[in-house]
Parts: structure tokens; C-alpha cells; sequence
């Protein structure tokens, strides 16, 4: 996690989800124009921002890229002129844009707010730990590295908070909530979630909070989109069905982020990481899992030279895989390229990485072993099915449908 080149994708993606919810605040109750409207531009914004950072070769990555400075600058120019031209317009025009809506603190209006002002910070946490670097060194002439470390501690609570908020805040009523039914109604998700971040901790072997507040938020999350759409059928199966699909959009996105949390979760608080010098035919154990170095062997690819080990991947004295770890040399590019072997599995990934040769015999190989990894991406494919869902429900392909039908009368008049 937080690599430069997968923060600046990440950095757009958060403005984006504050936009998708701030625009929900202008459909029902046509509020929150202006901000809606600058949200949109940032959006925009930090997009080209991301793509300036990963072209210009402006911060180191793991990630390889084609990195052309002059590019960058032709980048930087776009982004002057289309974000500074709109925020120029938009400073002209904001006053205009009067919010017709009134509505009080407790209220899903007020719950979307927070969600938008929780996403916004979290989004400018991430831009300066990514820009710090080359701001110490452009200001102060000093190199920093900012890691992980800093991320977990100034990011981590704004999401907490967020996953706190969110299922609240759905069955929240317009205009004026009250927080007191909204939360009686919670009352066994949240005692589920909570059961759940309790069996978690009691079975953990290593005694870490992240992975049952992981687990607690996720299930939290999921739980309480259930009951949302569950009362929003009144309690009936037969109801169920003829829901809006944005009904069903809302419920699916939600749950998808439940799933993502619960994949964070997991793979910060239980990854297990090995570094040793493997020797030919000799196991070792892993985080439960048993590895053996077979060999090695020289490979010709189509353009490339290659070092392949072979590793057995036992569980229990039963043998579920063969990895086959590479690196890669191509001599035209005199690129050297590493390539991991992995394992999916359900509740887990097994990376295997092979090194160098040692002196004194073996190989140097890296071991990872990442608990619900594939739970990260399962989730974000459930956020965009949710998205998906929203985007075909009736009063947008009715409202589309509408609309031509205005243009033609228009135009044969």
C-alpha cells in the first residue's frame, strides 16, 4: 500500500466517491450546489494531478513507467489551464448557484456532508504524504521518506469514522432525522458486528486491533446495508425485487466497501513476510505453510533470459502448488524484471520471490503470505456493480428517454 503511483489513482477515486454522494444531496433536496460543482472540478483535478506525478518521473516507484520530464510539464500546463480556468469560473459563478434545500444537523443531508468532509480530508492526507517528499527537498534541501507509518496514523481514523457514519447515516430520513430511532434500529448489527470483532479477536494469535476493527467496521457496513434495504422493502420478501435498482445499487456499493475493509483488514494485521537463503531440496516453514526449493533453472523466453526457481507449496504435508518465481533479464532493453510466482486462493495469496545466488550456496527468496488479498479487489468489483446497478435504474433511462424526445419536438418545430 500507498506506493506514489497508486496514491495518485487513489487521491481522485476519494474526491470521486464525494462527488457521487454530494450530487445524491442535489437530486433530492437541491442543496450543496456550489460544493457539488467544486468537487467535480478537483476531481478532474487530481486526475491530471496523478497522471503529472506518474509521467513526469517526479517521485520514485516501485511501479516501472515511461517517464519523459517534457511530458510532465505539457501535463502541468493542461492542468493549469483547464483546472485554473474552471475554478476561475467557477468563483465567478458560485453565488448564483443558491441552495433551495433546508435541512436540520440530524438528517441523511448532514450524514452526507460528513461523508463528503471525511473524503476530502482524507484525500488531502494522502496528497500531502505523497508530495511531502519533494517539498522537503524543493523548500528545505532535505530527502524524506514518508511510508507507510505515516499513512496508517493520519489516514486510518478518517475511514474508521467514515465506516461508523455510513449505516447510520443511510437510514437517516430526509430534511430531519431522528439519530435515537436511526439507532435502535442499528441495534443487532451492531451486536452481530461487534460478536463478530470479539470471535476474531479470541481467535487471533497474535494480538493485534486492526484486524478485528477491520472485521467490526466491514460487518458493520454490510450488516446495515442489509437491514437498509430490508426496510426499505418493508419487511417483505415479495418486495424485495421490485425495489428501485438504485436501491439495490446503494446496497450492493455499500457492501463492496464492507468487503474492501474486510480484505484491508486482514491483509494489514496477519500478512506474514519471510526473507532467508533457500537451499536446494531443503524445507522451511512459513506462517503454517511449508516451502521447498527444488531448483533452479535457466529459461529462454521469446525476448528475455530467465532465472526460474521451482518451489513446492505444502499445507499439512500435502502439496497444493508448484510456484515458479522468476527474474528476468531482456537484453535489448538491459531491463531486469522480477516475477512473482503466487497462489490465489479464497482466504489467502502465497508470493513467492526468488533473488540472488549466495556464495556459500542457495538462493535468496522472499516468502509473503497475504490473508484475504483477493477480498480488497472482490469488494472494489462489488462497488462498481453497485455503481452499474444505480446507472440503469428507471428514472435515468426514463429521464434519458424523456429528454430525446423533448430534443426531437424541438428541432421539428
Amino acid at each position: 500500500f500507498w506506493d506514489p503511483v497508486e496514491n495518485a489513482s487513489f487521491m481522485p477515486w476519494l474526491l470521486a466517491a464525494a462527488l457521487l454522494h454530494s450530487a445524491i444531496v442535489v437530486e433530492k433536496r437541491e442543496s450543496l450546489k456550489s460544493w457539488t460543482i467544486l468537487l467535480a472540478i478537483l476531481a478532474f483535478g487530481f486526475s491530471l494531478i496523478g497522471t503529472f506525478i506518474v509521467r513526469s518521473g517526479l517521485l520514485t516507484s516501485v511501479h516501472a513507467f515511461a517517464n519523459d520530464p517534457e511530458r510532465g510539464v505539457f501535463i502541468l500546463m493542461i492542468l493549469g489551464s483547464f483546472t485554473g480556468g474552471a475554478l476561475i469560473l467557477f468563483a465567478m459563478r458560485a453565488s448564483a448557484m443558491e441552495a433551495k434545500g433546508v435541512f436540520g444537523v440530524v438528517s441523511r443531508e448532514s450524514a452526507l456532508v460528513a461523508n463528503n468532509v471525511l473524503l476530502a480530508v482524507a484525500c488531502f492526507v494522502v496528497f500531502v504524504g505523497t508530495l511531502w517528499p519533494m517539498f522537503a527537498e524543493m523548500f528545505w534541501d532535505r530527502k524524506l521518506s514518508v511510508g507507510p507509518p505515516f499513512f496508517n496514523m493520519a489516514f486510518t481514523p478518517f475511514m474508521i469514522l467514515l465506516g461508523v457514519i455510513l449505516p447510520v447515516g443511510s437510514t437517516l430520513a430526509w430534511k430531519r432525522g431522528k439519530i435515537g430511532h436511526a439507532v435502535y434500529q442499528m441495534r443487532f448489527v451492531f451486536a452481530l458486528a461487534v460478536a463478530l470483532a470479539l470471535l476474531v479477536w479470541v481467535m487471533q494469535t497474535g494480538r493485534t486491533l486492526m484486524g478485528p476493527i477491520g472485521l467490526f467496521l466491514g460487518a458493520w457496513i454490510i450488516f446495515g446495508a442489509s437491514l437498509d434495504i430490508w426496510m426499505r422493502a418493508q419487511r417483505k420478501w415479495d418486495r424485495l425485487l421490485r425495489l428501485p435498482r438504485a436501491d439495490w445499487g446503494k446496497a450492493v456499493a455499500h457492501g463492496g466497501l464492507g468487503v474492501t475493509m474486510f480484505g484491508i483488514a486482514g491483509l494489514m494485521a496477519w500478512q506474514v513476510e519471510d526473507i532467508r537463503i533457500a537451499e536446494v531440496d531443503t524445507p522451511f516453514m512459513v506462517g503454517g505453510f511449508e516451502l521447498e526449493l527444488k531448483g533452479v533453472d535457466r529459461v529462454q523466453g521469446p525476448n528475455y533470459l530467465s532465472t526460474m526457481g521451482r518451489v513446492i507449496l505444502r499445507k499439512d504435508g500435502t502439496e497444493i502448488a508448484v510456484l515458479n518465481p522468476e527474474k528476468r533479464n531482456y537484453p535489448v532493453a538491459q531491463m531486469p524484471t522480477t516475477e512473482a510466482a503466487i497462489d490465489y486462493r479464497f482466504l489467502r495469496d502465497v508470493y513467492v520471490v526468488i533473488g540472488d545466488p549466495q556464495e556459500g550456496g542457495g538462493w535468496t527468496l522472499r516468502t509473503y503470505i497475504k490473508p484475504l488479498a483477493n477480498w480488497i479487489w472482490a469488494g472494489v468489483l462489488l462497488m462498481a456493480l453497485g455503481g452499474f446497478l444505480s446507472l440503469s435504474d428507471r428514472r435515468f433511462r426514463v429521464g434519458a428517454g424523456e429528454s430525446k424526445r423533448r430534443t426531437r419536438t424541438v428541432a421539428a418545430e
